[in-house]
């Protein structure tokens, strides 16, 4: 009886370490972002931004360890769509979107603008329908999804990888308009040392989607329980809105 007992709880012993290595597996997760500042750069080397930092304090919070990477936008959305333990931000939250992700947030509200450049000319795009302008997208950004749907069509958009590449496209003519939140249009004029009189901010788009954090549809449940109770945390906490002020203040 003895020799039986010895060998269950040896056995129950290498069940539980099993048990634990495939938990340490799943206590990494992955970040895919691009370059959107001041939601998500990178800087000497380092991803940095509100979502970026909002998350390494959710991940602490949760007992995870979190690897950021910065990607153009297409690749990182594939990427999460595709790889187990990886989260995409900072993601808006889309009805099209809904069944490829499994969603923590909201980290921020949407609210998205059209923008054209600054000129005196009376007959400028700026007195044109948006249906009828030429408009500059980062790839499988949502913001394609919503111009769709406000009468622009596919034809009308040039894509590029970043949104200080469509800034460039905007500036240099290539299109007649992009579109951006207000406090990620005013850090790129900044970095660009542009004044902001540069560029003229034509309408509302959309405000549809928060922001949240999209993580493959094979992470843990429980990982996903977690992260969302620790970002509600951040926000109770009111660090959720000092990360956010520490970016968006002056702008």
């Amino acid at each position: 009886m003895q020799l039986t007992a010895l060998l269950r709880r040896i056995a129950s012993t290498a069940l539980w370490a099993l048990a634990a290595m495939g938990g340490l597996q799943a206590q990494t997760l992955t970040g895919y972002t691009e370059q959107w500042p001041p939601y998500n750069f990178e800087e000497s080397g380092e991803v940095k931004g509100i979502a970026s930092d909002v998350l390494r304090a959710v991940c602490a919070d949760a007992k995870l360890t979190c690897k950021l990477n910065l990607v153009p936008w297409a690749r990182a959305y594939k990427i999460v769509s595709n790889l187990p333990d990886t989260v995409l931000f900072t993601t808006a939250r889309k009805a099209s979107r809904e069944k490829e992700f499994l969603w923590v947030g909201p980290l921020l509200p949407r609210s998205t603008w059209v923008y054209v450049k600054t000129v005196p000319d009376k007959g400028s795009v700026a007195n044109r329908e948006i249906s009828q302008l030429r408009f500059g997208v980062v790839r499988d950004e949502a913001a394609r999804q919503d111009l769709i749907q406000a009468g622009v069509p596919a034809s009308s958009m040039i894509e590029d990888s970043s949104n200080a590449a469509v800034l460039r496209l905007l500036l240099a003519d290539a299109v007649d308009a992009m579109v951006d939140t207000e406090v990620g249009m005013a850090w790129s004029l900044r970095s660009a040392n542009l004044p902001p009189g540069t560029i003229t901010r034509l309408s509302k788009l959309s405000e549809d989607g928060a922001y949240y954090f999209a993580l493959n549809l094979q992470t843990d449940p429980a990982v996903v329980q977690r992260l969302q109770a620790s970002l509600d945390k951040l926000r109770r906490s009111g660090r959720l809105d000092a990360i956010t002020r520490q970016y968006s203040s002056g702008l």
